[in-house]
């Protein structure tokens, strides 16, 4: 295949030579060679072939294509599909005032001059562009209100239909397909890549012998040192037990929290006599201090080899050498802004000193090396694109700006259409003006066509300026733009610049060349769709390898699927049986009523109508209106308030044992309150604060829908289990704001706002700075904001200094008698800042918690062996033998548990005749077995049925494992088979000795009966 594909390059070369010996166009950008030659750049995935691990990944993509095809039918389709009722609904409608914006319909007359939307339903080519567009998530909001004007309440239910079958439901197939080409590919994600084999060099390690020889190098100077110091037995002594004291650990950690308080509080604009600047100068000081201590210490009790055999240790190197930097720069100035932005380094400090958050971390640098394959192949194939581009549209996104707005169209039209010197009339030569120093019109000839550009710089007041902040000029801005709008974002504005073109220095027209919409389509579907989502498949099977990588080497499928069964065993909880009460035959009726199915479905149907009727209320609603909805608002609270009483009627105390009962009790707590508030609080301010809280209440209900749905349960038991772990990764993506949050302060905190940059985002203080990156995060206009820090600004200073007299404008409060903030633009920092920022945590840190997402629905969902309707079954039937849900029920119970229980988990026996699996179940002294451990061993006799000699048992050292032996290990006393074999002893010994007392009978007897 290789060979072929060479053949191919090789052709198209031979085609190249011939055309351009025939046509003798070379160099030119726009001619056929354009074609041939971009041909070349598929070459570059050639290099894969030497390429091991990449070549593995290119493998795994292939496999997929088959997949890939369908699916791009399957959108192909939608798109076209969509497309046709977008032309129906609102073809030819999308005409609106140039001035007001209002609707113009087909009739008005100002109909043809009107404003036409550039995303638009006018034809199928363009229909189907605007589809795409939406489901790509750019600006489709401002197509549909445009829809909404010319088609009413039709617009809002095809795009919201749009948003979720095509976004929500159609892209995510993408997902699902990569996590099934990557799901147990061990090529791919080797698990020698968590845990090397021995005598095996990786990549890493020939990266860490660099990074070792610049640490042998810092070494040498220390050993010196440390050979007289370590000489005294008594220093290392006690410094070692300085740094394992807890104490020495929470102090540091102090230190660090307040450490990072001031990076937030010290910011550019801050004045720098005030006494908190001050205040702050003398604590960086000394925590710079109290760092260079904590080194010493550590080098002293540790020594320089063991020190530096920690990666963590050798970050808080680093971050001492920084802060030695910043007090020898004792000048001030930007300089010195400059080496503070070293000092994010501090906070990372936390992350050693975190476990759930070094987990993270080292499990996402783990992943680095297939993250690194798959943004190397996304790198290529970007290159590919960028060179096609740069070849066809460099120095193209240009236009001519003119000051005078006297212009005619003629003058317009001149320098759109450029004619032959000679075919200009007298009036046209006077518009331009030659003795303009940007001018060169004396050096044309009447058999010159000059370029609209040429045109544009002898107008008086015209310039030729960008349509666009992005181009094609040269690889370098290429690669950045496709960077860009592979996030989705601003490619629709590229799309247009690129359709408006007419070549190198014309004057672009709307809709010249609309075939370029397809370039970024299929760019977009291949570079954002399809190798984004080969960041989520990396990125989800690697950390599922690393969790199935606890010290015991990778699971084989069965052993997954186990483990994955027993994870969903340890979830068991029991629940105390609601016993009927028989000493009142009010408690007691209320009881049969409450347990009643069709009360149940009363309840429901109640929360829906509840619900309806608060989705009723509107903003300028009649009198009358108010008052029923208030009414019928409130026999739903009477109904809620009656639900609640005869449940503590019926349960009594037992009623708040459960955890959905509590619930609707607060919600009727919180409806009582309400209403006595609203009769005896005349304050209206406060009333309608208590207002809003009761709405909130009310909406509470609809969560009650998840008791009484089963199919709810399970999503919202995978948003409780995804808790922990989303807080873990959600403590590192806050770490990661705040340290870009303290770079973005000190580095453009004093630019002046202009275009994208406003009042609300900027990096003036670490609230707006956290704000507009969490914006940023969800890839809203980042790049708009990026271009906007690095645009020229007027008048500006190079390094604005605080003046007492005038303050810096910061807050609303400062105006007036202030100074507006006046700095130059960012610095090309700015492209390093943002695109990083993108790559990390855009393509990186936010796909883990898609993967912490997936496993817990997954978890949550299924056993993989079990159904969660099985271990209801069973909770069920354990309640009846444990009413008061102590965990535990006698052991002697257990037969006739498994004989209620029936299939799948249960079955008939009789006596002590059981499944061997079921004898290892644990007994304590009191002769009692615990829920999880009888749960645990049921589920491996099923799982022992269905894989058969596939099942793999977890190892000891398997978290899953551990877990389960610790919930029994302590009190345990025999097991189940056990405590049977010892109750068949003592049955059989008295077997035997009945008999023997009954033989001795006998004898006794015949020697009475032989005397007699």
């Amino acid at each position: 295949s290789s060979t072929r594909y060479d053949g191919i390059i090789a052709i198209s070369s031979v085609l190249e030579l011939i055309v351009a010996s025939i046509v003798g166009q070379w160099g030119s950008g726009q001619s056929i060679l354009s074609v041939f030659r971009s041909l070349r750049l598929v070459r570059l995935f050639k290099m894969v072939k030497q390429w091991k691990s990449l070549h593995i990944l290119l493998d795994t993509i292939s496999k997929a294509a088959s997949d890939v095809r369908s699916f791009g039918l399957l959108l192909s389709l939608f798109v076209f599909i969509y497309a046709l009722i977008g032309c129906q609904l609102f073809s030819n409608r999308l005409h609106f005032d140039n001035e007001t914006g209002i609707h113009v319909g087909i009739l008005d007359s100002r109909y043809t001059h009107a404003l036409i939307p550039r995303s638009n339903f006018d034809d199928l080519f363009r229909s189907a562009i605007t589809v795409f567009q939406v489901l790509s998530g750019e600006n489709w909001n401002e197509v549909m209100y445009d829809c909404w004007k010319a088609a009413s309440w039709v617009s809002p239910v095809y795009f919201i239909s749009l948003v979720i079958f095509g976004s929500f439901i159609i892209l995510n197939l993408f997902l699902a397909i990569m996590l099934k080409r990557f799901e147990g590919n061990d090529e791919l994600v080797p698990g020698n890549l968590i845990y090397p084999e021995e005598g095996s060099e990786s990549k890493q390690d020939k990266t860490n012998k660099i990074i070792r020889w610049v640490k042998n190098k810092i070494l040498s100077g220390l050993d010196f040192l440390m050979y007289y110091i370590q000489r005294n037995e008594s220093i290392c002594r006690k410094c070692k037990s300085l740094i394992d004291n807890k104490r020495t650990e929470v102090a540091l950690t102090v230190v660090i929290v307040l450490s990072s308080i001031i990076l937030a509080l010290d910011t550019p604009l801050a004045n720098p006599t005030s006494p908190i600047s001050v205040a702050i100068s003398v604590l960086d000081k000394m925590i710079i201090l109290v760092f260079v201590c904590e080194f010493f210490v550590k080098i002293v009790a540790l020594g320089p080899m063991k020190y530096f055999e920690d990666s963590w240790n050798t970050l808080d190197f680093v971050a001492v050498m920084t802060s030695f930097l910043e007090l020898f720069n004792v000048n001030g100035g930007k300089s010195l802004r400059v080496i503070r932005t070293l000092r994010v380094l501090r906070p990372l400090k936390m992350i050693n000193r975190f476990p759930e958050i070094k987990l993270v971390v080292d499990a996402l640098l783990l992943s680095m090396p297939a993250v690194g394959n798959v943004a190397i192949l996304c790198a290529m194939f970007f290159l590919v694109f960028a060179i096609f581009g740069v070849s066809f549209l460099k120095g193209t996104f240009y236009e001519c700006d003119l000051d005078n707005e006297s212009y005619t169209e003629d003058v317009m039209d001149l320098i759109t259409y450029p004619r032959l010197m000679r075919d200009m009339s007298n009036a046209e030569r006077s518009w331009l003006d030659v003795d303009s120093v940007q001018c060169n019109a004396r050096s044309w000839n009447d058999d010159m066509i000059p370029t609209s550009r040429d045109i544009c710089n002898c107008l008086p007041g015209g310039q030729w300026v960008k349509t666009i902040q992005q181009n094609f000029d040269n690889s370098l801005r290429g690669f950045s733009l496709l960077f860009e709008i592979s996030t989705t974002e601003g490619w629709v504005d590229v799309m247009n610049a690129s359709i408006d073109q007419r070549g190198i220095d014309m004057q672009p027209v709307r809709d010249n060349n609309r075939l370029w919409a397809l370039y970024y389509v299929l760019f977009l579907v291949l570079g954002s769709f399809f190798m984004v989502e080969l960041f989520v498949g990396v990125i989800i099977e690697h950390f599922a390898k690393v969790r199935d990588v606890k010290g015991q080497g990778l699971m084989t499928d069965a052993q997954r699927q186990w483990a994955s069964t027993q994870a969903f065993i340890m979830k068991i909880r029991p629940e105390k049986l609601a016993r009927r009460p028989t000493s009142c035959k009010l408690r007691t009726a209320c009881f049969d009523l409450v347990n009643n199915l069709w009360f149940d479905r009363f309840v429901v149907a109640v929360i829906v109508a509840n619900s309806v009727s608060i989705a009723l209320t509107t903003f300028g609603e009649s009198e009358s209106k108010i008052k029923v909805i208030g009414i019928i608002n409130g026999i739903f609270s009477l109904i809620f308030v009656g639900e609640a009483s005869l449940k503590i009627m019926g349960f009594g105390v037992m009623y708040f044992r459960s955890g959905w009962n509590r619930f609707d009790f607060a919600i009727v707590c919180g409806l009582l309150f309400g209403f006595v508030l609203d009769r005896f609080v005349t304050n209206q301010l406060f009333l309608s604060s208590i207002s809003s809280i009761l709405g909130f209440i009310r909406i509470g209900r609809l969560f009650r829908l998840v008791r009484f749905v089963k199919p709810l349960r399970a999503p919202i038991n995978a948003i409780i289990h995804v808790i922990p772990g989303m807080t873990n990764i959600g403590a590192l993506v806050l770490l990661l704001f705040f340290v870009y949050a303290v770079c973005g302060m000190q580095l453009y905190g004093t630019v002046a706002i202009q275009g994208d940059m406003n009042e609300q985002a900027n990096f003036r203080t670490i609230g707006n700075a956290m704000t507009s990156l969490f914006r940023f995060s969800t890839g809203e206009n980042w790049n708009g904001f990026m271009w906007s820090l690095f645009e020229e600004r007027e008048e500006c200073e190079t390094d604005p200094r605080y003046n007492e007299e005038s303050p810096w404008c910061v807050q609303d409060r400062d105006y007036p008698g202030c100074t507006e903030v006046n700095g130059c633009r960012a610095g090309f920092s700015v492209f390093v800042y943002f695109y990083t920022f993108t790559l990390i945590v855009s393509y990186v840190i936010l796909n883990m918690f898609v993967g912490v997402v997936l496993e817990s629905f997954q978890s949550c969902q299924e056993g993989d062996i079990l159904k969660p309707e099985d271990l209801d079954h069973f909770i069920k039937i354990w309640a009846k033998f444990d009413p008061d849900a102590t965990w535990y029920i006698p052991a002697s119970d257990m037969t006739q548990l498994l004989n209620n229980l029936g299939p799948p988990m249960g079955a008939t026996y009789q006596g002590h005749n059981i499944d061997p699996c079921l004898k290892g179940i644990a007994v304590n002294n009191k002769k009692q077995v615990h829920i999880v451990d009888v749960a645990a061993r049921l589920a491996k006799r099923l799982a022992i049925e269905k894989q058969g000699d596939e099942f793999g048992e977890l190892s000891d050292s398997h978290p899953l494992q551990q877990n389960l032996e610790k919930l029994t290990e302590d009190e345990k006393e025999m097991t189940l088979g056990e405590m049977y074999n010892n109750q068949l002893t003592v049955l059989i010994r008295l077997a035997h000795r009945w008999k023997r007392v009954a033989k001795e009978r006998r004898q006794q007897q015949s020697h009475v009966e032989g005397d007699s």
